[in-house]
């Protein structure tokens, strides 16, 4: 790699919690050591001391001792901007940055108040300034920082549900769904963007949004944030919370990464559901409901969702050369394998990152290569449709 290009490999969720964390990441210490920046969510609070919020849904709370091992893992930087950074209360969220800090990890997304969480964490390897920002936009109640007030960088949606056909009145049809960002938390979310481009040489966008209990579906807020991301001046936006992977789309020329899954996260505490919730799950999505393996414990989600890796970054001064993506699986014991060229299940994880890639009817195609003896599933946009007449304005608007 050329002197001036630095590697950069971005995670999604990450949240050891059980007595020997690191050897979760024994496998892919070997990775994340040979990269010159590493990043991720940190998917919960670390304290030994919380003060639950009134608001929490699923607490995700731990003591010090298991987050005390994420340095050593390779983390460099972590977003806070998650639906579980402040369960344990601001004295939780408190406790998590200290922890963080004293490993040398920088954090973002979330601060003693609205403009500590805006402030981004800025690293610099071999003269390239990258700066991280981090937003969320699924979360409690109450949690979204304040000017005076603790919390995570939020982006708050509105949802809508219209009737598919406004000339015929239909009760209980299925509605026709729309998400709409809060005017003013798009303008903060933009504008925040645009000045930290003034700070750094590439600016990389970690976002915490979308919807979890259904694989692969992509909601049309996503869309328009990510792409404004991008028009705003980021380098790559890159995206988690779905606990599965989502497609890649390049927007002028640079990388959107919808949903990264899940690289190492522990939820034993989910596990087993109980029967209401297994009741609400067949509820809610019929023969569509995930009922938990057993032999899955720490990670009780759908088999598609133990599909895994990181998002590959190569920056320079001038910004991103190339992108990509390494596969990895989440295996029973809850520990994580990224895997190598010729293994069929990282072709069949390239494979199923490709058809739902192409499945949104984004043309990036994955081209497979090796990085520091794994696979290497570099991204490449490919040709972009044409709008049809009357569709310009469309498009431009997203």
């Amino acid at each position: 790699m050329p002197d001036n290009v630095i590697e950069v490999l971005v995670a999604g969720d990450v949240y050891p919690n059980v007595a020997d964390g690191l050897a979760s990441f024994a496998d892919l210490r070997e990775l994340l050591s040979a990269a010159d920046v590493v990043a991720g969510n940190c998917e919960g609070a670390y304290s030994d001391r919380p003060s639950p919020a009134p608001s929490h849904k699923h607490m995700m709370v731990s003591p010090t001792e298991r987050g005390s091992m994420l340095g050593a893992a390779g983390f460099d930087v972590l977003s806070l901007a998650n639906n579980h950074m402040i369960d344990g209360g601001y004295v939780g969220l408190e406790d998590t940055r200290e922890l963080l800090a004293s490993q040398g990890i920088a954090t973002m997304g979330a601060g003693e108040n609205l403009a500590a969480a805006l402030r981004p964490a800025i690293v610099e390897r071999g003269g390239v300034r990258i700066a991280f920002l981090g937003f969320c936009s699924v979360f409690p109640v109450g949690y979204e920082a304040r000017p005076g007030r603790p919390g995570i960088a939020a982006v708050r949606v509105r949802t809508r549900y219209d009737d598919p056909d406004p000339n015929f009145w239909e009760p209980g049809i299925d509605p026709v769904i729309s998400t709409e960002p809060f005017a003013e938390d798009l303008a903060r979310y933009t504008e925040t963007i645009a000045a930290v481009r003034q700070q750094a040489d590439v600016v990389l966008v970690l976002n915490h949004w979308g919807y979890s209990s259904r694989l692969e579906i992509l909601q049309d807020y996503e869309l328009r944030l990510a792409r404004a991301g991008i028009d705003s001046g980021a380098d790559a936006v890159l995206c988690c919370h779905h606990h599965s992977l989502r497609g890649i789309e390049f927007r002028n020329g640079k990388p959107i990464f919808y949903g990264l899954g899940t690289l190492v996260h522990h939820l034993s505490t989910l596990y087993p559901p109980s029967q209401a919730e297994l009741d609400r799950r067949r509820r809610k999505f019929g023969a569509q409901a995930h009922i938990p393996d057993e032999a899955f414990p720490l990670f009780p989600f759908h088999p598609d969702a133990r599909q895994t890796g990181l998002a590959v970054l190569d920056v320079s001064p001038d910004g991103i050369v190339g992108a990509g993506f390494v596969p990895a699986l989440i295996r029973a014991d809850g520990s994580t394998e990224p895997l190598r060229p010729g293994d069929q299940r990282a072709a069949d994880v390239c494979g199923y990152l490709q058809r739902i890639t192409a499945d949104r009817g984004f043309t990036t195609t994955l081209r497979p290569a090796e990085r520091h003896g794994y696979l290497l599933a570099v991204a490449e946009p490919g040709p972009q449709p044409e709008a049809a007449p009357g569709q310009a304005a469309a498009v431009l608007a997203r």
